[in-house]
């Protein structure tokens, strides 16, 4: 009975649900519809590119009285010139043309959705003339849609029906092209920024132009940039997205099957007047219903369309609006759904669970960069075992018929919800030392993957930390639940040393069924099994010294996301090492902390070698595939790898050279000004996504002596070479030391530099080493290009030294 109610008020809620919308349904359906325009040298720009046509454009049918799309057959060419230094050094690594200037490429079809682009082609060419439909044109528009449904899995149709809906001024330029010599590609340029076109969540800067390959080899974005005038100009600019969210409330029902269903309440304020919103949900989560209301007065509700394709093709979601919201104006917008299939919430074996669709398990129109205050509700079986742990602080959990409720609610506000579900055994202890109270949750049941270890062993028992379980092991999960604690304490006491307390004085460490991966929401954070099994277990399963050194540093580093990630978030793609590079560091921090200076050594000496090394697989070195401001651009199909390397491996030892350059070891504490730095950028950008421009403001604004370098006493130098640049100096040193009269030693020698630009600039330490323990900082010397440069300097000492060495923290970078 229970069943055929719950079934009658979903069948209720669809029929009450808006039709759907009429301009999408007839933009979806538009084909070729017989009207052509000749083209005769038919050349326009869009931004970098210069397009020539010789042919025919196929218009396809009007919607709302206009044509806003065609399919080009004849011979085209379009020319990609990049703006900027930065884009051609990609745009060459993609193509596999060091020498490349310019991108060019010939074709034969094309579809193109660009209404001025029509426009102008009918006053160059003439009237569209009405005839039959050709075969050819729908042919080739036919397989534009199947590689919009089955290869780029993207309803590019949303984002022209707010060309047609939303117009803004300058209008959108979008191409599928099937080249001569280069796989599909689409082209575009669009001034709500690429990642409106939904290819990819990149997290955009506002670059608005765009070269997109699909290619299962080659492909990806092989460029993306602001407008070239921008640049000349020295000034970018951002259009605002549509709304922002301020708070939502969601209902989440997990069946006791784990299929996941909900209605979630979003209030935001529209930013700029427009009828599609387009949503952030995970393609197995179907709408049910839309409804919207304005968020002042009484609540009158009004369904709305929405739109969401087939979920295993171009499920994009986006709701259509009966009229154009006002922008500044709030609103509440309320979406029901229910999954399909597990693919949001996975069981993994005896009150195990998987998460996925990890940041869009609700509906949401930005996470991570989109702060918002969070009530979670959480509905569950009430005989079931299993219980939740989400962000925020528990406010409530009791029974209500046969479920059971629980409420999570922030504290302030978040960038993303996050939830984990299981069978939890729940441990709790309070570091003294940093005011942190970390709750453990462990399952005791035997997971998936154990069953998978156990069938990989041949016998049972692996020390302390495993015992026997049906002739192989299982996680001891006593042993889990400290060595997860120790991780949060160990963090949070270094956090709070070098960046400041957190604001919440609680973080839950929840045992997660995924092998190899850990994830960290605001006061939750997930570490995956591979980080509580074992050395000898890991050996025996074949897993070498990197696993067992992400297994040493997992933990800080997802709960240093608190501070780098959370507290603190990163305004684009270009700036994601504030949050990875950053949480990196951190995580040495805590093993110098834990294990002492040579183990912090050890830990950017294996980075410094994978920063150099050529990765397997890869055709380039990782330092050769571009600087810390690509971001996720690195990774291309000639260093697959570069960006975990370069973003979060460099990113930590950018942050660790800026700490050894400040490091003043004449005070009491010597990093007294480095901590003081951060503390500040921490306690400013709190709440805030920071750019890599706002944390160089903060070196300067801190910077000390060795840091201002050059005339100016900027920084720009430090954050052009190590940042934004991609030099790596090699260096040779030949330094002797002799006694010198008055109890004086005396320091000659030379240092050279070498494979650097000629204004590349860094302050060199020397340091004396008198025993395999003892080693002191004599100081520092400025090299300039490439040079050699002679040391002779006198200095009073206890003792003499065994040896004269440069750079041995670590403190630069080098070959």
């Amino acid at each position: 009975m229970k069943l055929t109610l719950w079934a009658i008020g979903l069948f209720a809620a669809l029929t009450a649900a808006a039709a759907p919308d009429p301009t999408y349904t007839a933009l979806r359906a538009a084909r070729p519809d017989g009207r052509t325009i000749a083209v005769n040298d038919f050349a326009f720009d869009r931004d970098a590119y210069r397009i020539t046509l010789n042919g025919t454009l196929n218009l396809l049918a009007p919607v709302e009285g206009a044509t806003v799309g065609a399919v080009f057959h004849g011979n085209g060419q379009y020319t990609l010139t990049p703006a900027n230094d930065d884009e051609r050094r990609a745009l060459r690594i993609q193509a596999g043309d060091e020498k490349l200037t310019a991108l060019s490429e010939t074709f034969e079809s094309a579809v193109f959705f660009d209404a001025a682009m029509i426009k102008a082609a009918e006053a160059a060419g003439g009237t569209a003339k009405a005839g039959a439909v050709n075969g050819e044109a729908v042919k080739a528009f036919d397989d534009f849609m199947k590689r919009e449904r089955k290869d780029f899995t993207t309803n590019f149709h949303i984002r022209v029906l707010q060309e047609i809906l939303d117009p803004l001024p300058q209008p959108l330029f979008l191409a599928y092209v099937r080249g001569r010599k280069l796989p599909p590609a689409i082209l575009a340029f669009d001034v709500r920024g690429v990642d409106s076109l939904r290819l990819f969540d990149i997290g955009d800067d506002g670059e608005k132009t765009l070269l997109y390959i699909s290619d299962q080899t080659k492909g990806g974005l092989w460029y993306m940039a602001h407008e070239k005038t921008a640049y000349d100009a020295g000034f970018t600019k951002r259009t605002p997205r549509v709304a922002d969210a301020e708070r939502y409330v969601i209902d989440t029902t997990i069946a006791p099957n784990a299929e996941l269903s909900g209605t979630t309440v979003m209030t935001f304020t529209a930013n700029i007047a427009g009828r599609v919103l387009p949503l952030a949900l995970a393609r197995s989560l179907r709408i049910d219903d839309v409804q919207l209301t304005p968020a002042a007065g009484d609540p009158a509700w009004t369904p709305a369309s929405f739109i969401q394709e087939n979920p295993e093709e171009d499920a994009d979601a986006a709701i259509v609006f009966p009229a154009a919201l006002k922008a500044g104006t709030k609103y509440l917008l309320k979406v029901a759904y229910h999954g399909v299939g597990k693919k949001v919430l996975r069981e993994s074996g005896d009150g195990n669970f998987t998460v996925g669709a990890r940041d869009s398990w609700y509906p949401n129109v930005g996470s991570f960069t989109d702060i918002a205050d969070f009530e979670l509700t959480f509905r569950t079986p009430q005989k079931s075992k299993n219980q939740v742990v989400a962000v925020g602080m528990e406010a409530s959990n009791k029974i209500e018929g046969d479920q059971r409720v629980a409420v999570w609610k922030s504290t302030h506000p978040l960038r993303v919800a996050g939830f984990n579900y299981g069978n939890f055994k729940k441990t709790t202890q309070t570091d003294d030392q940093s005011g942190i109270t970390v709750d453990v949750y462990t399952n005791p049941g035997e997971p998936d993957i154990i069953r998978e270890i156990n069938q990989a062993l041949s016998s049972g028992g692996a020390g302390d930390e495993f015992g026997s379980f049906g002739g192989g092991v299982f996680v001891n999960t006593s042993a889990l639940a400290q060595a997860a604690y120790a991780d949060g304490a160990n963090t949070a006491r270094t956090g709070n040393l070098f960046f400041g307390p957190l604001p919440d004085k609680r973080i839950a460490i929840t045992q997660q069924s995924a092998w190899f991966s850990g994830q960290s929401w605001p006061n939750l954070v997930y570490l995956p099994y591979l980080a509580f099994v074992g050395s000898t277990v890991r050996n025996m399963l074949g897993f070498g010294m990197d696993m067992a050194q992400f297994v040493d540093q997992v933990g800080a580093h997802e709960v240093a996301h608190q501070w780098w990630g959370h507290q603190v978030g990163w305004r684009s793609y270009h700036d994601a090492w504030l949050s990875e590079g950053f949480a990196e560091f951190t995580s040495g921090l805590v093993l110098e902390m834990r294990k002492g200076t040579a183990t912090m050594n050890n830990f950017y000496e294996q980075k410094r070698k994978r920063i150099l090394e050529k990765q397997r697989g890869a055709r380039m070195t990782s330092d050769q595939a571009g600087p810390i401001t690509q971001g996720i651009r690195l990774s291309s199909w000639q260093a697959p790898g570069a960006y975990n390397v370069i973003v979060y491996e460099k990113g930590a030892y950018v942050l660790h050279m800026l700490r050894m350059t400040m490091r003043d070891t004449s005070k009491p504490v010597p990093d007294e000004a480095f901590m003081a730095m951060m503390k500040d950028f921490a306690t400013t950008y709190a709440g805030k996504n920071a750019s890599t421009a706002d944390f160089q403001q903060m070196v300067e604004k801190h910077a000390t002596r060795n840091l201002k370098i050059s005339k100016d006493g900027k920084v720009d130098w430090f954050f052009d070479q190590w940042v934004r640049g991609t030099a790596i100096p090699r260096y040779a040193s030949k330094l002797d030391v002799v006694e010198a009269p008055g109890g004086k030693y005396r320091i000659t020698g030379t240092i050279t530099q070498s494979e650097v630009p000629e204004n590349f600039g860094v302050m060199l330490p020397i340091y004396l080493m008198f025993d395999k323990n003892s080693i002191g900082k004599l100081g520092e010397t400025l090299i300039v290009g490439n040079m050699t440069k002679p040391i002779n300097v006198e200095v009073a000492l206890p003792k003499k030294p065994k040896s004269v060495t440069i750079n041995a923290m670590h403190d630069v970078l080098a070959r």
